[in-house]
């Protein structure tokens, strides 16, 4: 049976085996059924009124799983796969504060390490753009590839959706919640070329850009106090490479957390 609750209504859907790996069928659709609840939440709204039997109305249980005036630290590491000349590897760590079931404030921290995961690719391409632009008589200097190394950022915490799942008729229920983050902080970013006229007053390649960040964690609850989380979060800081504009990056994280 797989059961989950926004602002208290109730839905409901039974599982059912399919013959010839029919099981692998109905975890995909219950994939897509996590990824669409927030669509279905604001287009259709639920009750929790049963029309069969005149049974009253159904209520799922209450989580017994509480984080209330709870402490979590969280550890996760993921991937940033939207950069075209670095794969980012970021280790990432959280500090947050449930004042509520639904509400809550966390500070969160994360490095790139080097792990030599720049594409080969770079060193040659940089170094025909820069010779390019060195030919233009007007050249001064320019920016041509800015790689992040650390980012820092405090967010806001709303956990609207949570339900509990049961899959293939085992005796073990697993509980879970969707919460959404919106939040604002730093990314340090390491210019790594900048030459021309004015290269000598670069003193200090690492520059700091101001980052909003949004996105979702879904948490499966183990026990009491572990939890895993999934997690996705974009990122978005002004560039200086090129024309400027929006940086955008994406990351996708998978992590344990503590709740005390």
């Amino acid at each position: 049976m797989f059961e989950f609750a926004i602002f208290g209504s109730v839905y409901k859907m039974p599982t059912t085996r399919f013959p010839l790996g029919g099981d692998r069928v109905l975890m995909r659709k219950l994939i897509r059924l996590l990824l669409c609840s927030v669509g279905l939440f604001c287009l259709f709204p639920l009750t929790a009124e049963a029309q069969t039997g005149g049974e009253g109305i159904v209520v799922i249980q209450e989580n017994v799983f509480r984080k209330s005036m709870r402490v979590e630290f969280t550890a996760l590491g993921g991937v940033v796969p939207s950069n075209p000349f670095i794969t980012y590897i970021p280790f990432e760590g959280r500090l947050a504060f449930h004042f509520t079931e639904g509400f809550g404030l966390e500070l969160g921290g994360g490095y790139y390490p080097n792990f030599g995961s720049t594409k080969d690719y770079q060193g040659p391409i940089k170094s025909h753009i820069i010779d390019d632009l060195k030919s233009h008589p007007h050249y001064l200097g320019v920016h041509v590839f800015e790689q992040q190394i650390f980012y820092g950022n405090i967010d806001f915490n709303w956990t609207p959706i949570f339900g509990k799942l049961q899959l293939f008729g085992a005796n073990t229920i697993t509980y879970w919640e969707i919460a959404f983050q919106l939040g604002a902080g730093i990314t340090g970013v390491y210019d790594d070329e900048y030459s021309g006229r004015f290269a000598s007053e670069e003193t200090n390649p690492i520059k700091i850009r101001p980052t909003i960040n949004f996105g979702a964690t879904m948490r499966f609850w183990l026990t009491n106090w572990l939890t895993l989380k999934l997690d996705v979060r974009e990122y978005l800081f002004q560039k200086q490479v090129g024309k400027g504009g929006l940086s955008q990056h994406l990351s996708l994280m998978l992590g344990l957390s503590v709740i005390i």
